[in-house]
Parts: C-alpha cells; sequence; structure tokens
C-alpha cells in the first residue's frame, strides 16, 4: 500500500510538473524597451480582465514610468464603441468582436479593427472566457468526434444533418435513437463563438453556411437564474448537467466547471479523420484544444500607418515574457503559448 501511495505521489508530481512547464512562457523574449513613451493610454472593455489589466500597468511602470492610463472596464459590449468614437485607444474584449460591432467599425473608418490574443481564456473558471467541452451521459459508447459532426448536429444544413445517433457509427440500441442538443441561448456570447468557431464551418464536412448560423430548430436552451440584483444564481452550465445525467441520448457543449460523474467529455477534433484533443487543462493551455477561447485587445490601425507608440510599447510587453508570466500569477486567464504570442508580435509591425 505504501509502495502504491508513493506511485501515485510520483505521478501527481509528474503531472504537475508537466503542466507547470507547459504553462511557461519561457521561449519568449523579455522585455526590452524598443523607445522610451510618454503619454496616456486610454482602455475601456471587459471588466473581467481587470486584475490582469492592473499588473500589467504595475509591472509596465518599471519600464515605462511616464505612461499614464486611464481604465474604465464596465463592460466587453462597451469597447468597440469606444473606439469607434475614440475614447479608447485599446478595447479589451472576452470575446470576439460581433458582427455588428465589426460593421460599425468599418462603415466608420472603412478598415476592420486590428485584433490581439492577450492570453488564453480560463480553463473552467465561471464566467471567464472558459473553454467550452463537448459533454455525453457517461452510458454513451461515443468517445469523440469532431468539429464537421457537431456542425451536423447542432446545426441546420440541408443534405449534411445529424439526428440520430447512429449516423454517428453507433450501433445497437443506439442506432435510431435520435440525438438530444442542449446549449446556451442562441442569442448570447457563448453560443456565438460556438456558431463561429463550429456551425460557420458547414457540417460533416459540407459547405460552409452562406447566411450565418442555423441552429437546430429543436435545441434546447438553457439560462442562468439571477436574484434581484442581476446576479447569477445558478448557471447554465448546472442545469445542463443535470439534464445531461438523466438523458442518456443528449449531448451538450458546455463549460466543465459544472461537470458531474454521471457525463463524459468527448475527445475533439478540428476535422473528420483526427487527430482527436481531449478536454484537458494542457490542451486548452497549449490551445491545441479546438474549442479553446482567447480574450483580446482591439485597436483602431489605419492600413500602412504606425500604432502609437506608448500602445505599441505596452502591447509588447503584455506579449513579453514578464507579461505571460504575469497572466501565469492571476491564476484565471492562462498565458500564450511562445507560438502563439510571437504570432501576435507581428502584428504590432
Amino acid at each position: 500500500m505504501r509502495a502504491v501511495r508513493a506511485l501515485q505521489s510520483l505521478v501527481v508530481f509528474a503531472l504537475g510538473s508537466a503542466l507547470s512547464i507547459a504553462q511557461r512562457p519561457g521561449a519568449l523574449a523579455a522585455y526590452t524597451p524598443l523607445q522610451h513613451v510618454s503619454g496616456t493610454i486610454r482602455i475601456r472593455g471587459d471588466e473581467h480582465q481587470g486584475v490582469m489589466l492592473h499588473n500589467w500597468e504595475q509591472a509596465f511602470h518599471k519600464y515605462q514610468p511616464d505612461v499614464v492610463f486611464d481604465d474604465q472596464l464596465t463592460s466587453t459590449a462597451h469597447g468597440i464603441p469606444a473606439l469607434v468614437f475614440n475614447v479608447a485607444d485599446i478595447a479589451l474584449l472576452g470575446l470576439e468582436i460581433a458582427p455588428l460591432e465589426s460593421l460599425a467599425f468599418r462603415r466608420m473608418f472603412k478598415y476592420d479593427a486590428l485584433q490581439i490574443t492577450i492570453a488564453t481564456g480560463s480553463f473552467d473558471t465561471q464566467y471567464e472566457a472558459y473553454a467550452l467541452g463537448i459533454f455525453v451521459n457517461r452510458a454513451n459508447p461515443l468517445a469523440k468526434i469532431t468539429l464537421p459532426q457537431l456542425a451536423s448536429i447542432f446545426g441546420c444544413c440541408p443534405g449534411v444533418n445529424i439526428r440520430t445517433w447512429g449516423q454517428l457509427g453507433l450501433k445497437g440500441e443506439w442506432a435510431d435513437k435520435p440525438i438530444h442538443v442542449f446549449g446556451y441561448p442562441t442569442d448570447n456570447n457563448i453560443a456565438a463563438f460556438f456558431a463561429l468557431k463550429v456551425l460557420q464551418q458547414g457540417g460533416a464536412g459540407g459547405p460552409t453556411l452562406p447566411t450565418g448560423p442555423r441552429w437546430n430548430c429543436d435545441l434546447k436552451e438553457y439560462s442562468n437564474t439571477y436574484d434581484k440584483n442581476d446576479k447569477p444564481v445558478i448557471s447554465s452550465d448546472a442545469f445542463m448537467m443535470r439534464d445531461l445525467a438523466a438523458d442518456k441520448y443528449a449531448i451538450a457543449y458546455s463549460g466543465i466547471h459544472e461537470m458531474t460523474a454521471q457525463v463524459k467529455a468527448l475527445a475533439l477534433a478540428e476535422k473528420n479523420g483526427g487527430p482527436y484533443i481531449p478536454f484537458t487543462l494542457d490542451t486548452v493551455t497549449d490551445r491545441t484544444y479546438p474549442l479553446t477561447r482567447s480574450v483580446y485587445a482591439y485597436l483602431n490601425k489605419a492600413p500602412g500607418k504606425p500604432i502609437e507608440p506608448e500602445v505599441a510599447e505596452f502591447l509588447r510587453f503584455i506579449l513579453s515574457r514578464e507579461g505571460q508570466d504575469s497572466v501565469t500569477r492571476q491564476k484565471v486567464f492562462l498565458p500564450l503559448p511562445a507560438s502563439t504570442a510571437l504570432e501576435q508580435l507581428k502584428k504590432l509591425q
């Protein structure tokens, strides 16, 4: 028994060490200022990024003490309008820019807002841009699924719809059983992310939907419950997991924070044939899991024109080793892998 416990401890230590290494953005260069800058950086948007932003600003002041920050973080919904009306230099968003926001920006400036990924969303922290898992009842023999298959299950695209478990290869009693689909209200931001990453790609290897996402008409939508102060009391994920545990023919896309022993997460592939990626903290951290989410900074950068130097320096800091180490310390959002951060740095040139 003592030997078994020792082995278990060794395994836990090894897993923890592997995760720690995976989270380290050690391949990133340390921040070295290209120039001394001054002025005010106006930041508007997502209140959930407040702690992370405050940490960045404090650390940045060690290198650039003459920069002043003017932060008003009230909601992701305020970020892009603040850019449009020139009351912000950086818009912080906990999700991708919405189509109507993009249209408003383009109508005003005749080009698109510049999107910079500044951190990976959370793994399992409620309301914090958490990754989405695909869950089924534990009695379900299915172990893996692809994004095109999900588009055919949760979407509606003539000729490629998947509506029974037999269409996913299940045999016996499962072959003719209908798939009961659970998800979020189709007009909320999580559903918008799912539609962008899944439904817009077309179903079962079929074409991209030309008129935007069309949801399965039988989708059962789950909402949070709120108290009199409009604060969430019970999350939609909790309701989904409860019903999924009671319905072995159901499937849901949801966060993992309310997962129960009666359900399981499916491995997920971008395309038919794999590779299939399990839904774990490691695969979300390294961004190989297909439904990993991000948080963003959006800028108003005209084509061919440089970013304001103080803004460019601050974003270079965020995407440096020190900036991404700071993300690790706040323990909600996840740091970017070095390769992703380097891709974002190129956008600042």
